[in-house]
């Protein structure tokens, strides 16, 4: 049986030497840096610096570029992590719950996971109401087929995630 091409994709690591991994944490660091300030930093000339910024990008090594925003500054006073069970682990269900989830600009983010819980979501809300109406829609459709949402509320964030670590091992 072969393999979904997106395991697949996984898989495969591009191969990474120094000097990228050093572009890479620039990045990470600064996402505004010009290319100029850039290629000064990890030694190279600014077209060669361009040029491998461009191969990771077409490589799928960088994913994009953001600002990160305080979420109570949006009006994201409830921050949750979410652990989902499914009641009906069907392929449709399944399909139907996961479309939903990635639709919802409340859901930031969604990892399938394995153990006691089948989703693991970060889950924002402006209040603790607007967080509970929402997970009750959830478990009231049948056709989600969703039997538990346990939820954790954050109370205070010491190290929020601002990007993986680009040394190996780190």
């Amino acid at each position: 049986m072969k393999p979904p091409a997106k395991l697949l994709n996984r898989s495969v690591k591009p191969a990474l030497d120094r000097i990228d991994l050093l572009i890479l944490d620039a990045l990470r660091a600064n996402g505004r840096i010009t290319y100029q300030a850039l290629s000064e930093q990890v030694g190279l000339s600014a077209r060669p610096c361009l040029e491998r910024v461009r191969r990771l990008e077409q490589r799928g090594v960088i994913r994009g570029y953001t600002a990160l925003a305080e979420p109570s500054a949006l009006g994201h006073d409830i921050i949750a992590l979410a652990g989902i069970s499914m009641r009906d682990p069907s392929a449709a269900a399944r399909q139907r719950l996961e479309r939903a989830l990635t639709a919802s600009p409340a859901v930031v983010e969604i990892q399938v996971v394995n153990g006691e819980y089948d989703y693991v979501a970060r889950i924002v809300a402006p209040t603790l109401a607007a967080y509970e109406a929402m997970t009750e829609a959830y478990l009231s459709d049948p056709g989600y087929g969703v039997g538990r949402i346990h939820t954790t509320f954050v109370l205070k964030t010491l190290k929020p995630f601002d990007g993986y670590p680009v040394a190996a091992g780190a």
